[in-house]
């Protein structure tokens, strides 16, 4: 697998609550970059979006946290979708903490939903901490 080098001069996209940004705005940010990254295969931008105790809860596998998905995600990102769209149907904001739940579409064909806890970072940006997501079947 091909390892990702995050070296000290890596910029990571700031997404903090300033200038009048809600945190329901941080949140929606934060889906517009994950679906630009997915499409044009920016696997450095969409690791960007996830807190480093991450965890992804995909379907039909088990969960896995950031350490063992990080490294792989260059190569899984090589054949990016042509579309994602994502739908936040709900934002909940408590604190420290918040979850978004929605539906998603992948090459307009794929539709599923997801449940996505978010954890606000020191800076008062928020990063991706829980990701659970499932394909509707037909």
């Amino acid at each position: 697998m091909a390892a990702l080098a995050f070296g000290a001069s890596l910029v990571l996209p700031t997404l903090a609550v300033s200038d009048g940004m809600s945190d329901e705005e941080a949140i929606l940010g934060i889906w517009s970059t994950y679906t630009e990254a997915r499409v044009d295969g920016d696997a450095e931008t969409w690791l960007s979006l996830w807190d480093k105790e991450g965890i992804r809860m995909p379907p039909g596998v088990p969960a896995v946290d950031y350490q063992t998905f990080a490294p792989g995600t260059a190569k899984r990102f090589a054949n990016p979708p042509k579309s994602m769209d994502i739908n936040s149907e709900e934002i909940v904001i408590a604190d420290e903490w918040a979850y978004s739940r929605g539906t998603f579409t992948v090459n307009d064909a794929v539709e599923g939903k997801f449940l996505t806890i978010f954890r606000r970072q020191d800076d008062g940006s928020w990063r991706i901490y829980r990701d659970s997501f499932s394909m509707n079947s037909e």
